[in-house]
Formats: structure tokens, C-alpha cells, sequence
């Protein structure tokens, strides 16, 4: 887990583990809007990733697509 603070800021935490990345931050949600405008950012970051190039080979261009669409911001 990483901690982050400086002397003006509350902490923000975020960690990495089988469900993906998560990230707690003080501040209201995002809207729908936001949520969709982050996914859209974290789909494209992944589709110009070696990672996206890997899925293609082994899973073919529609599987990986399909994976690639369960990739999103979420509020959980």
C-alpha cells in the first residue's frame, strides 16, 4: 500500500491487487461523464501498451477487444 501526503494535502492511498488498481482520495465522486472520459483514457493507454499487442497474439483482435472493454474506471 502507498501513502502519499504533504504538509497542505490529506492523504491519498492506492494499491494494486487481483481486482485491479484502486485509488481512495478525498473529494466527491466522479460523474458518469468523468467515469466514462477515464475509461475511454485507460482503454486507449492500453490498447499503445506492449500489453495490448500480447492479448492480440494469444487471445486474437475480437477476444482481446472484448477483454479489453471489461477495462474500466469504476467506483467501488
Amino acid at each position: 500500500m502507498q501513502k502519499q501526503m504533504s504538509a497542505t494535502s490529506v492523504p491519498s492511498f492506492s494499491w494494486m491487487d487481483d481486482e485491479g488498481l484502486h485509488l481512495m482520495e478525498p473529494g466527491s465522486p466522479p460523474s458518469p461523464e468523468q467515469l466514462k472520459k477515464m475509461t475511454e483514457e485507460y482503454q486507449k493507454r492500453i490498447r499503445k501498451s506492449p500489453m495490448w499487442n500480447e492479448m492480440v497474439r494469444d487471445f486474437g483482435k475480437e477476444e482481446a477487444e472484448r477483454l479489453l472493454s471489461q477495462c474500466k474506471a469504476k467506483i467501488g
